[in-house]
């Protein structure tokens, strides 16, 4: 493994695996941010890699939702007496 490294799934991301604080730890950059996290006992560093990376889509996802059911709430809308909306038709899974 070289000094940095990537992985081949991860594109756009460069990864460093530095000693910080007397511990291992896996520093991604990428799209104009640098995450760090520790590498876990038994754990690759490529494998620590990508849990970095997930983590952080998964809180930008849902941070980004977030904002979007603010937007949502922030405008007026019409409520109809006669139908109600079901809470589901707001899922983003559609089973059908």
């Amino acid at each position: 493994m070289t000094n940095p490294f990537r992985l081949r799934w991860l594109q756009g991301w460069t990864f460093q695996v530095v000693l910080m604080e007397g511990h291992v730890q896996v520093e991604a950059h990428g799209f104009g941010i640098c995450l760090r996290t520790a590498v876990m006992p038994g754990e690759s560093p490529q494998a620590a890699a990508d849990r970095l990376v997930l983590s952080e889509d998964r809180r930008r996802r849902a941070l980004h939702n977030a904002w979007l059911r603010g937007q949502d709430m922030a405008q007026p809308t019409e409520v109809s007496t006669t139908k109600e909306v079901a809470p589901s038709s707001n899922s983003l899974v559609v089973v059908g």
